[in-house]
């Protein structure tokens, strides 16, 4: 056994002394390791060299209106999230009457670090940086200026008084533009009608590229203060209908996100009198490019 004379310790225990630093070593990795622990979960949404990109497409087709469909190509990589979304009008005589031919065009660049986001202002014609907080500025001026206001609240009466539906989770996966999804079918039987709605999810966990812009868009949204009357494309859709009902019914899904939404209104024919289609066409990780991420 080792001793250490006490006039080169002025009397301390060394071992003592030792097992404090071994203590305070321990409790200083524990903190690092935590840290590490933090940073690593959100490494992979804010610091990446590679980029992820999906693209999206909607086909609405309504009575008379005729189709309207909608194409965004969305990019993400680090902090930098830029979106461009293309409506374009199928039908002639609303094209006749378009001043862009029926077809119109809008691009944004976020950075979700630094909380701002590139615009497009038709009086300078030019793209100009707008802060998150100048952008809820914005957002509020103009719903204060809009007589008519959505409201997406339900009450219990409202889930009360919800029509018949038979809903199917379906155990096994289908190849959806190149993703395995699980699928889920809802039909909805309207009270008083011969019709009925047929709704058709289906869902991927095996996408990074469209889990992370998931995410980012989830992360955006929630910066910039918006709540369930801010919906903006299909999968924000969706989740605002699922919150809605689940909490007053039992209402599941599958993991992951979706890959395609359809939506039918048939007649007592089974003849379509209103149809959406969303589907991810793409959903692709790769390096990062820099000119994906201007603004032209």
């Amino acid at each position: 056994m080792v001793r250490v004379s006490k006039k080169y310790t002025n009397g301390i225990n060394p071992w003592n002394f030792v097992e404090r630093e071994l203590t305070m070593k321990t409790k200083t990795a524990l903190i690092i390791a935590i840290i590490l622990g933090i940073f690593t979960y959100t490494l992979p949404l804010y610091a990446s060299d590679n980029e992820y990109h999906i693209e999206e497409k909607t086909v609405i087709d309504i009575p008379v209106v005729g189709k309207i469909s909608t194409m965004t190509s969305s990019y993400l990589s680090g902090c930098k999230l830029k979106e461009t979304t293309t409506v374009k009008m199928h039908n002639a005589l609303v094209k006749i009457m378009s001043d862009s031919d029926g077809k119109s065009t809008e691009a944004i660049l976020t950075n979700l670090c630094d909380e701002i986001q590139w615009q497009y202002n038709g009086e300078s014609e030019t793209y100009e940086p707008l802060s998150f907080e100048k952008v809820r500025d914005q957002k509020s001026s103009e719903e204060d200026d809009h007589e008519t206001h959505i409201d997406m609240g339900s009450d219990q009466n409202d889930i009360d008084d919800l029509p018949k539906m038979v809903r199917e989770i379906l155990g096994y996966e289908k190849n959806i533009n190149g993703h395995k999804a699980r699928k889920v079918v809802t039909t909805v039987y309207p009270e008083d009608s011969d019709s009925r709605i047929v709704v058709e999810e289906f869902y991927t966990s095996k996408s990074t590229a469209l889990s992370k812009i998931s995410k980012a868009r989830e992360d955006l949204s929630k910066k910039l203060g918006y709540d369930e009357s801010d919906v903006e494309g299909i999968p924000s859709l969706v989740d605002v209908i699922y919150e809605a009902i689940k909490k007053d019914k039992e209402w599941s899904r599958p993991e992951g996100d979706i890959v395609r939404f359809v939506i039918r209104l048939l007649d007592e024919d089974d003849e379509d009198i209103f149809t959406m289609k969303y589907d991810v066409l793409e959903a692709e990780t790769s390096r990062f490019q820099e000119d994906h991420f201007v603004l032209k």
